[in-house]
C-alpha cells in the first residue's frame, strides 16, 4: 500500500470522490489530554461541510456524554457503538441489549465478578467503584452516578462498559448468549448486541443517505473502530491510535494533538489548504 503514515505528505488516494466522513470521538475528534476538540479539527469539520462532504459522528458515547462536541455540525449520528442511529431528527435504528443478557450481567455484578456501567438512552449509572472505574473516570473526564445494577432490569440498555482487564472477556461472554465485546481501553470492554457494532451503524447511515462504501472515509483510533474501517472505502487511524487500529487503516495520520484530522483531510484532497502547521507558519 506504500507509505501510510503522516510522513507521506500526500496526496492520499481514495477509490471514489468522498461524500461522507465518519468520526470517532475519544482520541480522534476529542483530545483526551485537553478534553476538547482541537481548533484544527473544528476547522476541518467546517471546511468539509463547505466542500459538500457530510460529517457523521460514530462513537461509543451518546448525547449526554457529548457536551464537549458541537452536535449541530453532524448530519447523522451513530452512537452507543452502533446501537442507536439518527439521521437528522429521525431515529432510524434502535438495537438495545437482549434483556436476558442484561439480567445475567446484573447477576454477575451482584456476585462480585466485575463492576459495570449501564448505558440507557437517556441516562447511565455505575454499579460500584474500584481502581478500574476511577481510572476510567480520570481518563475520560467523567464522573458516573452510582446506582444498584438492578435498575438495568427496568429499561432498555444499549451498551455496557464492563470493567475487565484484557484476557478476562470470557467472564462476561461465557454467561451471555447474544453479546459481543470490543475494547477501546485496557480498563474496560464495551458490551453490545452480537449483531451490532459501529460497522452496522455506518452501513445504516450509508443506506439512508444513498452512499456507497467507496464514497466514505472513517477516522478512528481504537479497537472499536476496526470494524467500521472495514465498512468504508478509506480509513484513517490517528497517530495516537492503538496498534490494531493503525494496522487496519488505509492511512495513519498525525496525533490528535498534532492536528491529525485537518492534516488527513488535506492529504486526502478533501480540504484545499496547507497542512495545519504549514498554514500556521505562513500566517506568522
Amino acid at each position: 500500500m506504500g507509505e501510510r503514515g503522516p510522513s507521506a505528505r500526500g496526496p492520499w488516494a481514495t477509490p471514489a470522490p468522498v461524500r461522507a466522513a465518519f468520526f470517532d470521538v475519544d482520541g480522534t475528534l476529542l483530545s483526551l489530554s485537553q478534553n476538547r476538540v482541537p481548533e484544527s479539527a473544528l476547522a476541518a469539520l467546517s471546511r468539509l461541510r463547505e466542500s459538500g462532504v457530510t460529517p457523521v459522528l460514530a462513537t461509543g458515547r451518546t448525547h449526554y456524554l457529548l457536551s464537549m462536541v458541537d452536535l449541530s455540525v453532524f448530519d447523522a449520528m451513530v452512537t452507543f457503538n452502533g446501537q442507536l442511529v439518527e439521521v437528522g431528527e429521525r431515529v432510524v435504528h434502535s438495537n438495545p441489549l437482549d434483556p436476558a443478557d442484561v439480567a445475567s450481567v446484573v447477576r454477575q455484578v451482584r456476585g462480585g465478578a466485575f463492576e459495570c456501567l449501564f448505558m440507557e438512552r437517556d441516562r447511565m449509572y455505575l454499579s460500584g467503584a474500584n481502581g478500574l472505574t476511577r481510572a476510567m473516570e480520570e481518563l475520560t473526564h467523567n464522573h458516573f452516578e452510582l446506582a444498584p445494577a438492578e435498575q438495568a432490569l427496568q429499561s432498555d440498555v444499549y451498551q455496557l462498559n464492563v470493567f475487565l482487564a484484557p484476557g478476562e472477556e470470557h467472564l462476561l461472554l461465557d454467561q451471555t448468549s447474544h453479546l459481543k465485546t470490543t475494547r477501546w481501553s485496557d480498563l474496560f470492554v464495551d458490551g453490545m448486541p452480537d449483531v451490532g457494532g459501529k460497522d452496522a451503524g455506518v452501513r445504516i447511515v450509508m443506506d439512508e443517505l444513498g452512499l456507497a462504501p467507496e464514497e466514505c472515509v472513517a477516522f478512528g483510533d481504537g479497537g472499536n473502530d476496526v470494524d467500521m474501517f472495514g465498512a468504508v472505502g478509506t480509513s484513517v487511524a490517528m497517530g495516537n491510535g492503538g496498534a490494531d487500529a493503525r494496522a487496519a487503516a488505509t492511512y495513519v495520520t498525525d496525533h490528535v494533538d498534532e492536528d491529525g484530522i485537518w492534516n488527513a483531510c488535506v492529504r486526502l484532497g478533501l480540504i484545499d489548504a496547507p497542512l495545519w502547521g504549514d498554514a500556521r507558519d505562513a500566517r506568522r
